[in-house]
């Protein structure tokens, strides 16, 4: 169920109810001809919206409203348009429609009306045509949503035979467009806080030099004195009463389906509820669809239910178990009239940002969830892949005993309060359980601690094959902590030892590593994101929830690349548009791409390259594809975003791959190699290790000669 955005859609433009002769009989393909560019390989993307297989060529909108539901055509074109043409000039794009036109005939919300004030004063469309969408993004505060309403609106203008039929004979607006947007703000800032339980919180703070004369100073009092409390406050409608409204609003069949289908707790199979319908399964899959389409639609934000969802959307970042949700929202336990479930379910199966899976409830779904504590993970890690739960607790909303058990779900081994991030390898683990655990420990004790099903020999020679550790009698010690005598002393001794140490004893003996005031990675640490110069580039792969608009965390180290500090809010610009990045919560976020992915055509499980350069700049790239049968180390160039892993001269590979990894001028590969190893960066190390252990005899025996000269 997809919270609704305010302004004109494609639901309420009421296309579909003009008469045929009301619509263009011009053919699509003249009326825009953009649309001549979709053959071959493009024609894909047009062909579903018509039964007709070359439709945008062959039919007119007058006939094409005959087949299928226009709006939707029309939405799906506008998408096409921004993701596709955004460097395209409007007037070429539109070339029939009027440009003497009165922008009232878009019939656009005050939110679009005030942009377009901002980016031109003319009162006619041809202001406006004079302009490309990447312009219109670029005018501040400018979302998604309205520059989609304004192509949108600009389509449904040209193929209707008299587009100022659009116009209403309204009275002429009593305040600027701008204040009536900031009056519908604050209305829906107020009902939010009310929402929340927040209903005496200010709803803006107001900040003037400490010198502004008397009255401007009563003036930020009084606006930062604001509250929910002195808004009009609606009625507030139970979210029960209105799902249960919404239920009986379905015939017969829909019911059916939703009740032994879309929320059932063991859902029937589409045949078994098409044979009770006589009906195909397919025609129950087209029944469901539209059920939950209907129940979407009424339920945005704003209603009971809307609201509802947001405000647990709020409590489960990043994932919450349902035990505590009840606890905050009882509400969402009582068992929905006459269909035998709790509402907690009816909401898991509607919306699409809200799922339950074995007692955890995550925004938009535990799969997500369970990446996003994947990258909270990777802020807090060690170089061997530890992290103190401690760390963790102190930016969730979860209590310890919750963050466990979750972790516990998502797999995470946790040994001696601290999780292990690292499982590439058997001595990874037992590394990282020897730096949790503080002190020597024998291969046994290792087997236990991990609760691994590994033999003591296989782990055994795994140590003895990892350069971290080293065998001291019977016990197994990290290189770092130092000689074996140290380990039990009170303190780390002063001098030079204390300032080189990575580790302190304490006074129980046990070795910690040191602590410092910042914990979250650098770039330079962070995995996945890799600099060429002084652009960085942070390889990330396509979700569902990337293609259908969600926002998505990042690591630390990606928004300080960005320039974000925590606390921050920024935008980046683009020729999409600006890119927002926030680092107001635990973990940095960035805003939406999908207009960047549809621009590439990307697909879900496809990795792209968000490039973030110095001048501020933002791109969304593809990178280079290399067959797995080439040279390893050109694959390696492939996946720290090099644009020519197959060009790039033999002499500059290096050199690279060290970059990237902010080795500058680096060229041995055992450096390089630990550097990608303390990363985490597995499917790289795979490549550079085929390249460079293949034989004691190449090129790592020529790089200890060279470690030997540098150092």
């Amino acid at each position: 169920m997809k919270v609704s955005v305010s302004g004109s859609s494609a639901l309420t433009l009421g296309v579909n109810s003009l008469p045929a002769n009301e619509l263009s009989q011009t053919l699509w393909v003249d009326l825009f001809p953009w649309l001549d560019d979709y053959v071959s390989d493009r024609a894909a993307l047009l062909e579903p919206l018509a039964p007709s297989p070359d439709w945008w060529f062959s039919e007119a909108p007058s006939f094409t409203v005959l087949e299928v539901d226009l709006e939707k055509v029309l939405s799906e074109l506008a998408s096409l348009y921004i993701a596709h043409h955004a460097a395209a000039v409007l007037h070429e794009s539109f070339p029939l429609l009027g440009e003497d036109l009165p922008l009232e005939v878009l019939s656009l919300d005050t939110r679009a009306v005030t942009a377009l004030s901002r980016l031109t004063t003319d009162k006619a469309i041809g202001g406006l045509l004079t302009h490309t969408t990447a312009e219109i993004f670029g005018v501040r505060g400018t979302s998604e949503q309205t520059v989609h309403d304004i192509v949108l609106n600009l389509l449904v203008c040209a193929v209707m035979t008299t587009p100022l039929a659009r116009v209403e004979t309204a009275e002429e607006a009593v305040a600027p467009p701008a204040i009536t947007a900031l009056l519908d703000d604050l209305a829906q800032l107020a009902m939010w806080r009310r929402v929340r339980g927040q209903d005496s919180r200010p709803l803006v703070t107001v900040e003037i030099d400490d010198e502004s004369p008397a009255s401007i100073q009563e003036v930020a009092a009084r606006i930062s004195a604001l509250t929910p409390n002195d808004l009009p406050d609606t009625d507030r409608t139970d979210a029960m009463d209105e799902i249960d409204n919404l239920f009986s609003q379905l015939d017969e069949r829909e019911s059916l389906v939703l009740r032994e289908r879309i929320v059932a707790r063991v859902p029937q199979r589409r045949g078994a509820i098409g044979a009770k319908l006589g009906v195909g399964s397919g025609r129950v899959g087209q029944i469901e669809a539209d059920v939950k389409a209907k129940l979407n639609a009424a339920c945005g934000f704003g209603t009971a239910v809307g609201n509802l969802l947001g405000s647990l959307r709020v409590e489960i970042q990043p994932v919450a178990s349902l035990d505590r949700l009840l606890d905050v929202h009882p509400s969402i336990a009582a068992e929905v009239p006459g269909y035998g479930v709790p509402l907690w379910l009816v909401l898991d199966r509607l919306d699409d940002y809200f799922e339950v899976t074995d007692g955890w409830a995550a925004a938009p779904g535990v799969a997500e969830a369970k990446k996003r504590t994947q990258t909270l993970l990777e802020d807090f890690e060690s170089p061997n892949g530890v992290v103190a739960l401690d760390d963790v607790a102190e930016v969730v909303s979860m209590s310890r005993g919750e963050l466990e058990k979750w972790l516990a779900w998502c797999g995470v081994v946790v040994v001696a309060e601290s999780a292990l991030t690292r499982a590439r390898r058997i001595s990874d683990l037992a590394v990282g359980a020897l730096e949790a655990v503080g002190s020597p420990k024998t291969v046994g004790e290792l087997v236990d601690l991990l609760k691994s099903d590994r033999s003591e020999r296989s782990i055994e020679r795994a140590l003895e094959a990892d350069d971290r550790v080293t065998l001291d009698g019977a016990v197994w010690r990290l290189h770092a902590w130092g000689s074996a005598d140290s380990v039990g002393e009170e303190s780390v001794s002063s001098g030079e030892a204390e300032g080189t140490s990575e580790f302190n004893i304490g006074g129980d003996g046990i070795v910690r590593r040191k602590r410092t005031r910042n914990t979250a990675k650098t770039p330079e640490l962070t995995r996945r994101l890799y600099r060429s110069g002084s652009t960085w580039r942070y390889r990330l792969t396509v979700t569902s929830d990337h293609l259908r608009g969600s926002g998505f965390a990042v690591p630390a180290g990606v928004a300080v690349a960005a320039g974000c500090a925590r606390g921050e809010t920024i935008e980046l610009e683009s020729h999409l548009g600006v890119q927002a990045v926030r680092w107001t919560g635990a973990q940095p976020t960035f805003g939406t791409i999908r207009r960047f992915l549809r621009e590439l055509s990307a697909v879900e499980g496809e990795d792209v390259l968000l490039e973030l350069w110095q001048d501020g700049t933002f791109r969304v790239v593809r990178p280079a594809i290399v067959h797995s049968d080439i040279d390893p180390l050109r694959q390696a160039l492939a996946e720290v975003g090099n644009r020519e892993p197959l060009r790039t001269a033999e002499r500059h590979v290096v050199r690279i791959l060290a970059e990237a990894v902010c080795l500058d001028g680096e060229d041995r590969p055992r450096k390089i190699l630990r550097a990608y190893e303390d990363r985490g960066e597995d499917v790289i190390l795979d490549f550079l290790e085929a390249a460079w252990r293949r034989g004691e005899a190449s090129e790592i025996d020529e790089a200890d000669g060279k470690d030997a000269s540098h150092d």
